[in-house]
């Protein structure tokens, strides 16, 4: 059995984050871009209902809670 993929929208963009929402299923994935001393730092994390989720591996998809426009 496959799972549906996400359908990731146009990033928000922010000083050092940018945030994607997913179409069908209203999750967020944020990447962060960050310097911590003379190395960029980057990586990212997913929320959904303001909880943050396992980032590894990427949540499924849940498209039951297909998000409304």
């Amino acid at each position: 059995m496959t799972s549906v993929r996400h359908s990731w929208g146009e990033p928000a963009r922010f000083e050092h984050k940018s945030e994607r929402e997913c179409r069908r299923c209203g999750m967020v994935k944020v990447t962060r871009h960050e310097a911590e001393g003379p190395r960029d730092v980057h990586w990212t994390e997913f929320w959904r209902d303001c909880e943050q989720l396992p980032a590894q591996p990427t949540p499924p998809c849940d498209a039951r809670r297909e998000v409304q426009s």
